[in-house]
């Protein structure tokens, strides 16, 4: 999102990923660890591809990927009416203090945390037009004969991106859904769109994970996001994220159908 606001990315890019890059003494390497191959801007994200993010954000450099991560609100309450909202700020590094080597790998969602309001706060921005708004528990509160007593207004706090930019970072997320790394997350009547992520966790020799799913539907006119982050998996592969992507995909379905969201007039 960074690159295309910039305008360092245009949108046409293509990467050769071969499965790890060398970021000064260390070799990071992709998920797919026989690379990817020649790939597209769209399919780094489709297809969840670690060496063409690190390839992007050494484009950007650290300057402007730590400015879009305060933006985006990392490393800041986001004032949801809730008590005792953790900043994980300490855990955010700063353009001073970011080696060659943080910003490999935050490209990819290492090297730093945040929490997951945090994340849905500033996965919603993204995908709903640029509109960061404050996030709120409830809509509405009504007394004990159902009328409305208090009704929390959307509260917008800042523009993260134009629309421009968020619809061409839909339109990837669109393709995870139809043909990369979140398939799973399809459904018959609506279009979803979403990213998978898998982290290492420290001490990086116990091999253990988090692996996650942020989804959303419809494509064309958002109302739900659904985040299912699963720590240190029990289930078959510790990088197996198709179980988030499953459990995001039922409360997708039964939200959407609760709702009474409009289906998708075509996928």
């Amino acid at each position: 999102a960074a690159g295309l606001e910039e305008g360092i990315l245009k949108g046409n890019e293509t990467y050769y990923c071969d499965g790890f890059q060398k970021v000064g003494p260390h070799t990071i390497h992709c998920s797919h660890r026989s690379g990817h191959g020649n790939i597209t801007l769209s399919q780094t994200i489709s297809l969840s591809c670690n060496d063409a993010l690190m390839q992007i954000a050494e484009k950007e450099g650290k300057d402007i990927f730590a400015s879009y991560q305060r933006d985006f609100n990392f490393g800041k309450l986001t004032g949801i009416d809730l008590p005792g909202e953790a900043k994980t700020s300490a855990l955010l590094h700063d353009a001073d203090d970011m080696t060659e080597a943080d910003l490999a790998t935050s490209s990819f969602g290492q090297s730093f945390n945040c929490s997951m309001i945090q994340m849905a706060s500033a996965f919603s921005s993204l995908i709903n037009g640029g509109n960061y708004y404050k996030p709120h528990v409830v809509k509405q509160l009504r007394n004990d004969k159902g009328e409305v007593v208090r009704t929390v207004d959307a509260t917008l706090v800042k523009q993260t991106v134009s629309k421009g930019t968020s619809d061409k970072i839909k339109s990837y997320m669109k393709e995870t859904v139809e043909s990369g790394t979140g398939t799973k997350a399809q459904l018959d009547d609506y279009t979803v769109g979403g990213k998978t992520g898998t982290a290492q966790k420290i001490p990086r020799s116990a091999g253990t994970y988090i692996v996650s799913f942020c989804g959303f539907a419809p494509v064309e006119k958002p109302q739900v996001v659904v985040y299912v982050v699963i720590d240190e998996i029990q289930k078959s592969s510790q990088t197996n994220t198709g179980l988030a992507v499953e459990m995001a995909q039922k409360v997708l379905k039964e939200s959407l159908k609760e709702l009474k969201v409009p289906k998708s007039s075509k996928k």
